[in-house]
């Protein structure tokens, strides 16, 4: 026998791969997403589900004036799991992005760069063409960054709010509106911000924290009789209101009182004047005004309906005292100072009981000639006048300050005001649309079921809805006046011209084309007039989105319907947005939902659960973590979040996916690794033959592939990619691989125990690459590429998003006996793993392969379980000799000892055979066997 030492370690099969530990995420996924490009996945995913049954995601479009931000990634991110996830279950999943371009986003953002006011614009069209440009460019930029998260979908062919094409379909949309009878011209009071000069939707405002003038003014009642206020000289009772914004004060017209409640009639002890307020808030108005009062009779509210004060401003006129059902005694006085102009509720009151409509406030917030002493001021401006002036007049009883929630304007941030104006509106109870919207609901699914109520309590509230906005960047409010009588043009062959202009041109023409021109020939007024002029308002850009659902029947056929879509996915807000108008304009024209399901995601917040804003510095940008960790990093966040509630992040935060992705990106190295020699059509081994652990995990594998795309199915994506990533690291990388690698490395390569090893390992990584995708698209896809390199994958398809979960994947039940039995195994390894590090700790053995296992138990059941599985526990345990004792007591007790014999320098474990081969005397007797069948 040769003495020539051998190199044992050659002899080992250990695993090959190129595929890198480091993930270099950064630099890798740029290829990625080349490759994706060249090979135009996205039209061959679809051409691969061709003829399936459909599911039609319809994209909210974002507005194209910036960067995207992390909730905007986020978002994106839920849409492409959505899109992958339903391809992958075997449909056909287009996806379709959209951009909002017109209105106040991005005439603001354009005027920023422009450094100019919306009163410096007197070329429109020109103006319009550099918003065209504006939003264009940032719809380059937004697809971009979109696609760099790993986005699939039809980016070349969006549907974009500024496209000819679209604005017909809104302008034809309201066309039909106003012919159903929906729309109507009105003046109201509307939410106006004054920086913006424009009318404002609810949806188009944020509350936030204001500190505002808290005051207290009594408006002298006239000539009150004597009926009601006995024994009290008429010149010095006065019915006291309380109003956080003095401004409002120069378009009073009423007061109002609750009917069913009491007032009391307070005397001032220092001034004899009488005070009227609500009893039950009577000690409060003291104490806020610090004031000594008597307390004298009661009065019912209804005795004072009807009894006239004079103004506090203007006080040679007087108004009246009414009742309306909003005044509450929660704080002030009891009694409301009624401004029409200037309040929602006001305004309605002001119809009810045909008030003036007085709104001496103009577009830019400023007081008009009929605000008197006030012209010029603006409202803001006004208050401390006003305060002033009501002072020196001895009408003030009470100032304070008072910080409460107060509506903004969401685009510039600035505190908004109530102003009376003409406008366009959407009657939301015309034909009972209210009714029909709720209803609607029902026939809805909402993920999660909360939010269909939020949405009802909003449907049941909301006023109607505001539609015009006066700014220059939009689709226009396509009506035409007679300019002789004023009167608005319903006419259809007019409306029908408007239409024809409309899809052919868009809305340009609009501005651009001189009104005649847009008037059919000897078109006339009933008036008999042939003069007419065009509405300069444009429309709400939430009619715009709104309208979205348009560009679905367009593209649905016979064959494959998209209107009503599978699914609308948003943040929480678009509930008074988005999802709101859409549900609107759609049940209105067609009579049902756009949508089948509604998904809602929460907000993205810094670490500690503050919102991210550039003046707090807590801004975390998705191009940062792109350029750091990669966009996988920001996918596997998404995912991992609880996206029905509001989800943090931050560097620290990223730390827990990075760690999971590091995991799980070992554990798809290792399969690809083992697998450098395993053919599937010459060595697989048949199910019936495969050893128990095997079977066991392909069990395992197969509960999780169904479970995992039910999770899919029911949008619970976080639970399908912990139920991967848990099944990744748990179930195979700490147990699993572990029994494995002794026979991998040092059975024979044809063996048995190795090929039926690597039979399941392969079907493991198909179907965990495939499950993964939706969520890790980037590394899956890399794997799958180094899985078609080697002798396993050889007929796999161009790309994993070509498969579907299921194909090539049978079910496999595990015996129920087996399973039991292999989960007890599991029950006793953890107890044995315990044991093992102690002694580690303790210094008695170093890797766990020095150890000796001694059962030891005087239980029958338990020892004769042990027997009956007495060879498995070396490899499960990676331990090198296990042993019973059948002394102890009944529960299982575990001693570990150090293993017996010499270390085998090929398998590394310690045998007591070492020497009993001729030819490979420093071999243990399997190893020998081994290199001598392989002929090594």
């Amino acid at each position: 026998m040769s003495k020539e030492k051998v190199s044992y370690s050659k002899t080992v099969l250990l695993p090959k791969t190129d595929f890198p530990m480091r993930a270099n995420l950064p630099n890798r996924e740029p290829l990625i997403l080349e490759f994706w490009n060249k090979i135009n996945l996205y039209e061959k995913m679809l051409k691969a589900r061709e003829g399936k049954d459909t599911f039609i995601l319809h994209d909210g479009p974002p507005y194209a004036n910036g960067h995207i931000h992390i909730g905007t990634a986020f978002n994106k991110i839920l849409k492409d799991i959505t899109v992958k996830s339903r391809a992958m279950m075997g449909l056909w999943s287009p996806y379709v992005p959209g951009w909002d371009c017109h209105g106040l986003p991005i005439e603001f953002a354009l005027m920023k760069e422009m450094k100019i006011h919306k009163r410096h614009i007197e070329d429109v069209p020109a103006f319009r063409q550099k918003a065209r440009e504006f939003a264009g460019k940032f719809i380059d930029i937004q697809r971009s960054e979109f696609k760099r998260l790993g986005g699939v979908g039809d980016w070349e062919n969006p549907y974009i709010t500024m496209s000819p094409k679209y604005e017909g379909a809104v302008m034809d949309g309201f066309l039909n509106l106003f012919e159903k009878g929906y729309i109507y011209r009105g003046k109201k009071s509307v939410l106006w911000c004054i920086s913006c000069e424009t009318a404002l939707a609810d949806a188009e405002t944020e509350y936030k924290d204001k500190t505002s003038h808290s005051i207290y003014v009594k408006f002298a009642i006239d000539n009150p009789p004597k009926e009601i206020f006995k024994n009290v000289s008429k010149e010095k009772i006065s019915i006291v209101i309380w109003t956080t914004t003095p401004w409002t004060l120069p378009a009073n017209r009423a007061c109002a009182v609750s009917q069913e409640e009491k007032y009391r009639l307070l005397k001032d002890k220092k001034t004899n004047q009488y005070y009227v307020v609500a009893d039950k808030l009577s000690d409060s108005f003291m104490s806020a005004c610090k004031l000594e009062c008597e307390k004298k009779e009661l009065i019912l509210g209804e005795k004072l309906v009807g009894l006239k004060y004079r103004h506090p401003i203007f006080s040679e006129q007087l108004a009246p005292v009414i009742y309306t059902d909003f005044v509450d005694m929660e704080t002030g006085t009891g009694v409301v100072h009624i401004a029409p102009s200037h309040g929602e509720d006001d305004f309605y009151a002001g119809l009810k009981w045909k008030l003036d409509i007085f709104c001496p406030v103009d577009h830019c917030g400023k007081f008009t000639s009929e605000g008197g002493e006030f012209e010029g001021l603006t409202v803001f401006d006004a208050n401390d006048k006003v305060i002033e002036k009501l002072k020196n007049e001895s009408k003030l009883l009470g100032h304070g300050k008072i910080e409460h929630s107060y509506p903004h304007c969401w685009r510039c941030k600035k505190p908004v005001i109530f102003r009376a104006a003409e406008q366009w509106f959407l009657n939301i109870d015309h034909q009972d649309l209210r009714k029909k919207l709720i209803k609607e609901t029902d026939n809805v699914s909402w993920i999660p079921s909360v939010s269909q109520e939020r949405l009802k309590a909003m449907l049941k509230n909301r006023p109607d809805w505001c539609l015009s906005r006066q700014r220059y960047w939009g689709t226009p409010v396509p009506v035409i006046y007679c300019d002789k009588c004023n009167e608005i043009q319903k006419d259809k062959k007019l409306f029908d011209a408007i239409r024809q202009r409309a899809y052919k041109e868009g809305s340009d023409f609009w501005f651009t084309d001189k009104t005649e021109n847009i008037v059919p020939p000897n078109y006339k007024c009933k008036c008999g007039s042939n003069e007419f002029r065009k509405e300069t308002d444009i429309l709400d850009v939430w009619m715009d989105s709104g309208m979205s659902w348009m560009t679905l029947k367009e593209k649905g056929a016979a064959d494959k319907k998209q209107y009503p879509c599978d699914l609308y996915l948003e943040g929480s807000d678009q509930h008074r947005g988005w999802f709101q108008t859409s549900l609107i304009c759609s049940t209105a024209i067609n009579g049902y939902a756009p949508y089948k399901a509604v998904l809602t995601h929460g907000f993205t917040l810094d670490e500690v659960g503050k919102a991210m804003h550039k003046s707090a510095g807590n801004v975390v940008a998705p191009e940062k973590i792109i350029k750091k960790y990669g966009a996988e990093i920001i996918r596997l966040w998404a995912t991992l979040s609880d996206y029905s509630d509001d989800v943090r992040i931050s560097d620290t935060l990223l730390q827990g996916p990075i760690d999971i992705y590091r995991k799980m990106r070992n554990t798809v190295r290792y399969m690809i690794a083992t697998l450098y020699d395993y053919e599937p059509a010459n060595h697989k081994v048949p199910d019936d033959n495969l050893l128990e652990v095997d079977k066991y995990i392909k069990g395992k594998l197969s509960t999780l592939v169904c479970g995992v795309e039910k999770d899919y199915a029911d949008f619970k994506y976080r639970q399908a990619m912990r139920k991967v990533a848990d099944f990744c690291i748990l179930d195979l990388s700490a147990f699993y691989f572990d029994s494995l690698k002794d026979r991998l490395y040092t059975l024979g390569r044809n063996s048995l125990e190795r090929r039926s090893a690597q039979t399941v390992i392969y079907e493991i990584l198909r179907a965990v690459l495939k499950l993964a995708s939706p969520v890790l698209s980037f590394t899956s896809e890399e794997a799958w590429q180094e899985f078609r390199k080697i002798p396993a994958g050889t007929d796999l398809k161009e790309s994993v998003f070509l498969e579907d979960f299921k194909e090539n994947f049978d079910e496999y039940k595990t015996n129920a006996s087996l399973k039991e039995k292999w989960n007890k195994i599991l029950e006793i390894r953890t107890k044995i793993l315990k044991e093992l590090e102690v002694s580690r700790q303790k210094g008695d053995i170093g890797s766990s392969l020095e150890a000796m296992v001694i059962f030891k138990t005087s239980d029958s059941e338990t020892l004769k379980f042990l027997e009956n599985t007495l060879s498995l526990w070396p490899s499960i345990t990676i331990v090198s000799q296990v042993k019973i004792a059948k002394e102890g007591a009944k529960e299982l007790e575990i001693e570990v000892r150090r293993a017996e014999g010499t270390k085998c320098p090929r398998c590394w474990q310690w045998k007591t055979d070492i020497g009993s081969s001729e030819k490979y005397p420093d071999l243990c007797e399997r190893c020998a066997n081994v290199m001598s069948k392989e002929k090594i």
